[in-house]
């Protein structure tokens, strides 16, 4: 399956290119076609500002923007320096307050954990249609579900790393079966336009540590966290929703 970025990316651009043959056809009125590629530049910018959560690479591609469709907006009079001396200053602002914390990256792709999914004819309430087993070391698992409906099981009994990709899909993941090693483990969720739901043993305790943007994190069911194990849960949440239920 092809990387989450890639395929946003790739729908970006497609729509880019609808866009373009619209425009060739007189359907934006006196907006030009290079108006409409430059705009759709600024769109893949705003974009990867997003998807990185970077203040400056939100907020300059808005101020172009404004400037390149003052006349449409009737803001003339706030281009073009108003907006790019917004631009700046919000962007030191933000940043100032929200900084933004160091990640890890350094995550193993497909490189773990017994693991057993059920994609597009599977269910998410458990009932199995069909499935694909995957199985290599017990220490990491990568899971990514792109326009569809995923059930991952985790059995590992080392987990140290995961990760898991969701983009406009269902994605449920099972750790009643997985064991820790040492007590310990992080996980790495990105959910844009998706919803993931984790299913957790409620005596393990859990660090959840996310972003999100238009987005939201929920916890649901008996937490006891009576047990010395910690999964941390760290990642983006983008026009999403992350839930987490402890059974």
């Amino acid at each position: 399956m092809k990387s989450m970025k890639n395929i946003i990316w790739g729908l970006i651009f497609i729509l880019i290119a609808a866009f373009v043959i619209v425009g060739s056809m007189g359907y934006f009125g006196d907006i030009s076609v290079w108006t409409v590629i430059f705009g759709g530049c600024l769109a893949v910018w705003f974009v990867s500002g997003l998807m990185h959560l970077s203040w400056g690479n939100m907020l300059f591609p808005l101020a172009f923007a404004a400037i390149l469709f003052d006349e449409a907006l009737g803001i003339e009079n706030l281009t073009p320096w108003p907006v790019l001396a917004a631009a700046f200053f919000g962007t030191i602002g933000l940043s100032m307050i929200f900084k933004k914390k160091k990640k890890n990256d350094n995550w193993t792709e497909h490189a773990g954990v017994h693991v057993v999914w059920d994609n597009e004819n599977g269910t998410i309430n458990g009932e199995k249609k069909s499935h694909e087993e995957m199985s290599q070391d017990d220490t990491t698992f990568s899971s990514e579900v792109v326009f569809s409906t995923g059930v991952r099981y985790i059995t590992c009994q080392n987990l140290q790393r995961g990760k898991i990709e969701n983009v406009f899909s269902s994605s449920c993941i099972y750790f009643d079966n997985a064991q820790l090693y040492e007590g310990h483990a992080i996980i790495k969720v990105e959910s844009v336009f998706g919803k993931t739901t984790l299913y957790i043993p409620k005596e393990w305790n859990v660090d959840l540590r996310t972003t999100k943007v238009f987005g939201s994190a929920n916890e649901k069911g008996k937490y006891t966290g009576t047990s010395g194990n910690c999964l941390e849960i760290v990642g983006e949440i983008v026009f999403g929703n992350l839930e987490i239920i402890y059974i």
